[in-house]
């Protein structure tokens, strides 16, 4: 009996010590007039800057900020007015099951940390990460790559090599074990262009590719699916309205692009990367991220 009022006592000080525990919050989004007054002293409200339940905003007339609690929720305040953080705190209980959850943290983490890393960081956050698979000497190949989902644009295949191969045929099959490809080119670098073979694929029906050098054993193949456009549409409509009204159209596109990367729609989250960039180039964090999506997937090599 002593042992169980010792652990109810536990308990209630761990609730007790959670409820009294501060937020944080992270500002994400800023558009119109929208100022923070902290020790009596007002400044522009500024994406990354972190404020506590102290903090002050003033919102103007048509504006809007965006603010991330505790890496975890997201809400918004479009309401002309001065609000005091603290009156917040029922819009950071978060959702677990939200699909930006990951998309959330990992925001926070680059907007918080000086000098962050995108090219090391970014990859942690998504569900497809895995360590570089090899399978015989020479030939490497990413295991984000195991799948490709595509719609449109331009995205090479590639792989790594690690001998002085200077010849690779690459492969595309109907089926997982089928002995004759459908499709088969031999080329001198390690990247094959999708539009290459892409239009040659019925949209909706897995076909697999594989990476072949002479005198070696053959990579394991690897899926690519071709979506169709209603169907890639709807994934999109469905990211895009997730967080809807609660960004300018640059954190909305750089949102859907990390959650397309993170579907393995690679081609397609490059296109929105490239969009969040040119509407913000002043945000480093678009900058850096662009730049290591190119070096991750071999882009323009």
């Amino acid at each position: 009996m002593k042992h169980i009022h010792i652990l109810l006592l536990f308990t209630l000080y761990s609730v007790a010590t959670q409820a009294q525990k501060a937020n944080s919050f992270l500002i994400y989004s800023v558009k119109g007039s929208v100022s923070v007054l902290e020790n009596s002293k007002g400044t522009k409200a500024q994406i990354g800057k972190l404020l506590d339940d102290k903090s002050k905003l003033t919102v103007g007339a048509n504006s809007l900020i965006s603010i991330i609690c505790n890496e975890s929720s997201l809400f918004s305040i479009t309401k002309p007015g001065t609000y005091t953080m603290a009156q917040f705190k029922d819009s950071c209980m978060s959702n677990k099951s939200s699909i930006t959850s990951n998309y959330l943290k990992f925001i926070w983490n680059q907007l918080t940390t000086p000098k962050g890393s995108p090219e090391k960081n970014r990859k942690s956050y998504m569900n497809n990460v895995g360590a570089v698979s090899r399978a015989n000497i020479s030939i490497w190949i990413d295991s984000r790559l195991d799948t490709i989902n595509y719609y449109s644009g331009e995205f090479p295949v590639s792989w790594k090599c690690y001998s002085d191969a200077d010849e690779f045929t690459f492969d595309i099959y109907q089926d997982h074990e089928g002995t004759k490809p459908m499709f088969q080119k031999v080329v001198k670098k390690t990247t094959v262009p999708i539009s290459d073979f892409a239009s040659k694929l019925k949209k909706g029906t897995p076909y697999y590719w594989q990476v072949n050098v002479k005198n070696e054993d053959p990579e394991k193949r690897k899926v690519i699916y071709v979506w169709d456009k209603a169907s890639f549409e709807k994934l999109v409509a469905q990211l895009r309205n997730a967080e809807k009204g609660s960004e300018t159209p640059a954190e909305e596109n750089f949102r859907i692009g990390f959650l397309l990367e993170s579907a393995r729609f690679y081609s397609d989250a490059y296109g929105y990367y490239q969009k969040a960039a040119q509407l913000n180039p002043e945000l480093e964090l678009y900058k850096k991220t662009l730049e290591a999506f190119r070096k991750d997937y071999a882009i323009g090599q």
